[in-house]
């Protein structure tokens, strides 16, 4: 057995002279598979045989794993930023001193005492206070990392009214301050690229081309000038976004799981003084490639603290929910062996579709009760039919859109907690950034398989309740004589059955809900 060194900084780790032996298990430790073009596959490793390096992330994952098999593993590392706030931070008006949310404190000793990891917090647990707890307490220049516009709008909101100096970085916004910034991470990904002079004159070209339809031809001179304009322009930003991340002393990703491919791996590559770097998701590791999910790892490090759906169920923080599994029957032209297109378009899209009509027969029973309904879907058309269906039979919905602004979704939601209309139907819209308590109906229609997005759906219904039971129920409706929407299904009830406080209100198949809870309610 070795002695092994594993010298550290914010961003890259490295073995001192390791054996053999050592160099082959790390690679093989942070190796995954790798999917080609034309269907071809193979291996690589996050480790560098050449330079014995590996991403920081895995500092800890490398020193346990060493350490399991015999070796006598020494860290050698700078000590990450002290906090400069104060050691109990209110960011809100319900301060931290309620023993329901006690998890939320514990999340942030675990940031002052290991600097770096992945908090995974269940829809609905408080992420956004977590965010602002670490702001707070560590007062240190901070980057609010997010993929969604919904999310930053609604951060700076809230930490302006805490009294906070934000900056932010996307819709065409580039302003960095010393407090906290709010980045989208496809805006600084983008900035980042290196640029090519050769590309810029290219794109010249084809623009000039356009504009003037091939009517003139543009001046070789001319071309160069643009292209070393639109070159110069775009090192320069570059030049200032990379001084900026180096900066940067705390990080934090809120849906870090979000992010597909490298994006928030190499924004963080270049955040070389953030040695407070946190993840915030409800779902870590849920990502089909491999890769991907161990570059979250590799960006932030290792899971710091869990607070699952069942802890916060058995709260009261969460409304308990009820599933139903609906298999509904099949129109007519869908068959066992139908391609997933025309199949998922015939069961899901249609309007001849009998899945509709059972969703239909589901949210008139919520407005018998007087539950509001959460219908969500995956196309356009899919909304756009079940809503015709639904008025026509005098239910009050509304349908948004992708292209509805926050200020829109939040009137059609008040409405729908004040009893105004019956259904809100959206499609991704509404996965993330969407607080309705009121929910007490979601229909899953949208059908798919990714956990990602089922647990952001379900999610939506679990809010709290104000008033009435604490409960939700959740329909997930498929047509399972297609084998591939089967299989779908199946994944999602799978999905549902291996998770401790969700598996324990799975009804029947087709059960009716127990509508009963709210016989008080539909009296009134």
């Amino acid at each position: 057995m070795a002695v092994v060194t594993i010298a550290r900084n914010a961003v890259v780790a490295q073995l001192r002279d390791p054996p053999r032996e050592v160099k082959n298990f790390v690679a093989s430790l942070l190796s995954y598979k790798e999917e080609g073009g034309l269907g071809f596959s193979g291996t690589a490793s996050f480790f560098s045989i050449t330079r014995n390096t590996f991403p920081a992330g895995f500092a800890y994952t490398v020193k346990a794993e060493l350490e399991r098999i015999g070796h006598t593993v020494y860290e050698v590392f700078k000590p990450h930023a002290a906090p400069l706030g104060p050691e109990n931070p209110i960011v809100d008006e319900f301060g931290n001193d309620d023993p329901r949310y006690d998890y939320q404190m514990k999340a942030l000793r675990q940031v002052e005492k290991h600097g770096a990891g992945i908090i995974r917090v269940a829809t609905g647990g408080g992420k956004s206070k977590i965010a602002k707890l670490i702001m707070s307490r560590f007062k240190r220049m901070t980057l609010f990392l997010t993929t969604r516009g919904i999310l930053l709008y609604q951060m700076d909101d809230q930490l302006q009214e805490i009294g906070f100096n934000t900056g932010q970085i996307g819709d065409g916004e580039m302003k960095f301050v010393r407090g906290v910034n709010l980045g989208m991470v496809q805006t600084l990904v983008q900035a980042l690229e290196v640029p090519d002079l050769a590309a810029e004159r290219r794109a010249v070209v084809k623009s000039a081309h356009q504009r003037k339809n091939g009517n003139s031809e543009i001046g070789e001179a001319e071309i160069a000038r643009l292209a070393q304009e639109r070159f110069d322009k775009k090192t320069k930003r570059r030049a200032a976004i990379v001084k900026f991340l180096e900066l940067v002393e705390v990080v934090i990703g809120e849906e870090a799981h979000e992010a597909g491919g490298t994006s928030y791996y190499e924004i963080l590559r270049h955040c070389k003084n953030a040695t407070i770097r946190v993840a915030l998701t409800a779902t870590p590791f849920m990502k089909d490639s491999a890769a991907d999910n161990m570059r979250l790892m590799a960006a932030f490090g290792p899971v710091l603290i869990d607070i699952p759906e069942s802890l916060l169920i058995e709260r009261g923080i969460l409304a308990k929910p009820y599933f139903v599994f609906r298999d509904c029957e099949a129109p007519k032209g869908l068959h066992k062996s139908s391609p997933f297109e025309r199949a998922y378009t015939l069961a899901y899209v249609r309007d001849t579709s009998p899945l509709h009509k059972v969703m239909l027969e589901d949210a008139m029973m919520a407005k018998r009760y007087g539950l509001p309904t959460l219908t969500l879907v995956a196309r356009t058309e899919a909304g756009d039919n079940l809503m015709a269906l639904y008025k026509r039979f005098g239910l009050r919905v509304v349908f948004l859109r992708g292209d509805d602004d926050q200020k829109e979704r939040k009137a059609r939601l008040a409405d729908l907690a004040a009893g105004r209309i019956d259904v809100v139907i959206g499609t991704k819209i509404l996965d993330v950034g969407v607080d309705c308590p009121a929910i007490g109906l979601v229909q899953l229609g949208g059908g798919m398989k990714a956990e990602v997005e089922l647990r952001q759906r379900i999610g939506r219904g679990l809010r709290y309740k104000k008033v009435g039971p604490n409960v939700t129920f959740i329909a997930d409706y498929s047509i399972n004589l297609n084998g591939t929407l089967r299989d779908h299904a199946r994944r999602r009830e799978g999905i549902v059955r291996a998770t401790p406080g969700f598996v324990e209100g799975i009804l029947p198949a087709n059960d009716n809900f127990p509508w009963g809870i709210f016989e008080r309610k539909a009296a009134a």
